[in-house]
């Protein structure tokens, strides 16, 4: 029984590549078997030849991963374009939170961003690293916070289950924690809990298997993998991915 249909990329993960040449990449990716992608960025091409480009590879996009400077200053730009590539989901990548003030601040920072990219027919996310995991002098979790803050209505999680892992916390419970408000997935491997290496994901610890079964119970609508280290080439380790994955 093949556990999910489809299986995403998150473009970061081949993002010297893009700088190359944004075409040949796509046409790659979906020769593997990916069937979406999601964006960081769109290597300088309009929105009608990205369009061009997804539709003659057969591949959806997924989410674009966009910074919130951009979305604070130019959001319907960044809506305008994401509407005519297919866009599903505009997620936040990156946020230096540190203390409880800081979430607060971010949380009112993404409350209007998030009412407007919902209204715009998206689903607004985002997406977290290690130290958003760091606990407050109370003992509070700034993520969990930040959950707290926000609208469920308006913004989900999109949880990256390596950085979670690297911060010390059980995956499969967290997901069970926050299972009202992830929706995207990424997969990205951890070699061991010592080293945490970034590794292919058919070479580490974490057990994908079950990442994606309480996924599926919990309502994730997509798997990424993203990327960030490579033992050989990007695309040996895309490939290598897709395959575990489709496998499992």
């Amino acid at each position: 029984m093949i556990l999910i249909e489809e299986f995403n990329l998150q473009l970061y993960s081949l993002r010297e590549l893009t700088r190359e040449d944004f075409s040949d990449v796509l046409k790659r990716v979906a020769g593997i078997g990916y069937t979406g992608v999601e964006f960081a960025g769109y290597g300088g091409l309009t929105a009608s030849q990205m369009h061009s480009l997804l539709k003659e590879n057969g591949l959806k996009s997924i989410s674009s991963h966009v910074p919130l400077e951009r979305l604070i200053n130019d959001l319907d730009e960044e809506l305008s374009y994401n509407r005519e590539i297919g866009t599903e989901a505009i997620i936040v990548p990156y946020y230096p939170l540190k203390t409880i003030h800081d979430t607060e601040i971010l949380a009112e920072q993404l409350a209007p961003i998030a009412r407007a990219v919902r209204s715009a027919g998206f689903t607004f996310g985002y997406h977290n690293h290690a130290h958003e995991f760091v606990k407050s002098e109370d003992g509070t979790v700034l993520l969990d916070l930040l959950m707290q803050l926000t609208d469920p209505i308006d913004m989900v999680l999109e949880l990256d289950v390596y950085w979670a892992a690297y911060a010390g916390v059980d995956v499969l419970a967290y997901m069970e924690k926050q299972r009202n408000r992830i929706r995207l997935l990424h997969l990205k491997q951890m070699a061991d809990f010592e080293s945490r290496k970034c590794v292919d994901l058919d070479e580490g610890v974490l057990e994908f298997k079950a990442i994606i079964c309480k996924g599926l119970e919990i309502g994730v609508q997509h798997c990424i993998l993203e990327q960030e280290e490579f033992a050989v080439s990007p695309y040996q380790s895309i490939e290598k991915g897709y395959k575990h994955i489709m496998n499992l």
